[in-house]
C-alpha cells in the first residue's frame, strides 16, 4: 500500500513539472532562417573571413560592408528543399575589442532595425575609427547580426595595429586668461601636440590665428620625437579694441613632413571693450549765441569729431522759422572717417526790415536717416550796426581755432576716462590672479 502511494506521488510531482515547464515564456527566434554561412564582411572593399589577418593604421577610418543573403530555401532535417522564413526586427553591429579606453571612446556602429525576406538580401554599411593610442599588436573586430530574443550571429576578425610613419594631431588647446577675452586685451593661446607616428618630425610650423579679426601668431617646434607629447609656448594674439562683441573662430594649423598638416579649431568671446563707443560721434557749437544788425551776417561754428570705428556721412537741415533772415551752410555734406574732425560754418544774415529781438535758428545734423543731433543756435537782431561793426577780426579763424581747441579737449578727456577704465581693469586681473 505504501509502494503504491509513492508510485501515485510520483506521478502527480511529475503532471505538476510538465506544467510548470509549459507554462514557462519560450523565446521566439526572429533571425528566420538566417545562419552564419548567409552574413559576408568586407573591410574597406577587400572581402575577409575568421582567418584573414587585417593591418591597419592608428587613427584608419575602417569601412565595414556587411551583406545578409537570406535563400529562398533551405534543407530541413530529412535534407529536403523548404521555404526559408523571413528576418524581423534584426540589426547589425560591428565592435573594436581591446582597446583600453573604450569606457570613454564609442568603438562600435550599429545599423538600425530591419527586416529581411526570404529570397533578397542586404548590404549595411558600418564605419569605425581606429584609436591613436590603440596598443600595437593584435586586436578583434566583432561583427554581430541581433535580434530581440535569439542567439546572436557572431563573426570574428583579427587586425594587427601599426603606427603611421607621419602623424602628428593637435590634441588640445588651452586659453589664457579663458574663453572669453575683452577687446584691446591679449589672447594667449597654448596648443598641445602629440606625434602618433614612429618617426621624429622636426620643425613643425604651429599657426594660430582669429581670420574674422585679421590677427595670427606662428611658434616653430623644433624637435617632436615618436609617441611624444609637448606644449607649444605661448601664442599671443592681440584682439583689436575696435573687436565688435560675439563668439569668433579660433583655428590652429601644425604642418610637418614638408606637405602633411593638422588642424583644430576652436571658439572664443569677445567682450566689447568700452575705451570704444561704436558710432560715436562729438559736436561742439561756437559760439552759440550772436548780436547781428539787420543787413549783416552772423557766423556760427560747428564742429564735427567721428570717434566710431566707421566712415559717416554728415547732412545739414537749417529751418530759421520765418523770413526774418535767411540761413547757409558752408557744406552741405561732409565725410568723415574714423578719428577725423570738421568745422562747419552756418551763417545767418536777418533781412534790412526784420525787427528788433531774439530769434532761434535749428540745426539737424544727420547721418543718413537719422539725426544725430539738433542745435538751437540763437541770434539777436539789433538796430544799431556799430554794434557788430567794430569787430574787426576774421570771424571764421577765431572760430575755427576756438573750435579745435574745443574737440582736442574732448578727445583728451575721453583718453583720460578711457586710460583710467583700462588701468581700473588691469589692476582688478593682478589682483584676481
Amino acid at each position: 500500500m505504501r509502494k503504491l502511494r509513492n508510485v501515485m506521488a510520483f506521478f502527480v510531482m511529475s503532471v505538476l513539472l510538465v506544467s510548470l515547464v509549459s507554462a514557462a515564456p519560450v523565446s521566439v527566434s526572429t533571425l528566420g532562417s538566417l545562419t552564419t554561412n548567409d552574413v559576408t564582411v568586407e573591410v574597406n572593399d577587400e572581402e575577409v573571413d575568421e582567418k584573414t589577418l587585417l593591418v591597419v593604421e592608428e587613427g584608419e577610418k575602417l569601412h565595414v560592408e556587411v551583406e545578409l543573403k537570406l535563400p529562398a530555401t533551405v534543407k530541413d532535417a530529412n535534407n529536403n528543399d523548404v521555404a526559408a522564413k523571413d528576418a524581423k526586427q534584426i540589426e547589425v553591429l560591428a565592435r573594436l575589442s581591446g582597446y583600453e579606453y573604450s569606457d570613454y571612446v564609442s568603438l562600435e556602429d550599429v545599423s538600425p532595425v530591419f527586416d529581411l525576406k526570404a529570397g533578397t538580401k542586404k548590404t549595411v554599411d558600418l564605419e569605425l575609427t581606429v584609436p591613436n593610442d590603440i596598443s600595437n599588436e593584435k586586436n578583434t573586430l566583432r561583427v554581430f547580426v541581433l535580434d530581440r530574443n535569439s542567439q546572436e550571429i557572431v563573426k570574428t576578425f583579427t587586425f594587427h595595429v601599426e603606427s603611421p610613419r607621419h602623424a602628428v594631431e593637435i590634441n588640445d588647446l588651452y586659453f589664457s586668461p579663458g574663453e572669453t577675452v575683452k577687446a584691446g586685451r591679449a589672447l594667449l593661446v597654448t596648443p598641445v601636440l602629440e606625434n602618433y607616428g614612429d618617426r621624429t618630425e622636426d620643425d613643425v610650423v604651429v599657426t594660430v590665428e582669429i581670420p574674422a579679426l585679421g590677427v595670427k601668431a606662428t611658434e616653430v617646434v623644433k624637435e617632436l620625437e615618436a609617441d611624444e607629447r609637448k606644449d607649444v609656448p605661448e601664442m599671443f594674439l592681440p584682439i583689436p579694441v575696435s573687436a565688435a562683441a560675439g563668439t569668433y573662430d579660433v583655428k590652429v594649423t601644425a604642418k610637418y613632413d614638408r606637405y602633411e598638416t593638422a588642424t583644430k579649431t576652436s571658439s572664443v568671446t569677445v567682450v566689447a571693450s568700452e575705451m570704444v563707443k561704436a558710432d560715436k560721434v562729438l559736436l561742439a557749437v561756437g559760439p552759440g549765441a550772436q548780436t547781428v544788425a539787420p543787413g549783416k551776417t552772423a557766423t556760427y561754428g560747428i564742429a564735427l569729431s567721428n570717434e566710431g570705428t566707421t566712415t559717416k556721412a554728415f547732412t545739414f537741415d537749417v529751418a530759421t522759422g520765418g523770413n526774418w533772415a535767411t540761413a547757409s551752410v558752408s557744406e552741405m555734406l561732409v565725410v568723415l572717417a574714423p578719428g577725423q574732425n570738421k568745422v562747419v560754418y552756418v551763417d545767418v544774415a536777418p533781412a534790412a526790415d526784420a525787427a528788433a529781438g531774439q530769434y532761434m535758428v535749428s540745426v539737424a545734423v544727420k547721418a543718413g536717416s537719422e539725426t544725430v543731433q539738433t542745435i538751437a543756435l540763437q541770434a539777436t537782431v539789433a538796430q544799431a550796426p556799430a554794434a557788430v561793426e567794430s569787430n574787426d577780426f576774421n570771424l571764421r579763424n577765431g572760430l575755427e581755432i576756438a573750435l579745435i581747441v574745443l574737440v582736442v579737449l574732448l578727445v583728451i578727456i575721453g583718453l583720460i576716462i578711457g586710460f583710467s577704465r583700462l588701468r581700473k581693469d588691469d589692476e582688478e586681473e593682478q589682483t584676481y590672479y
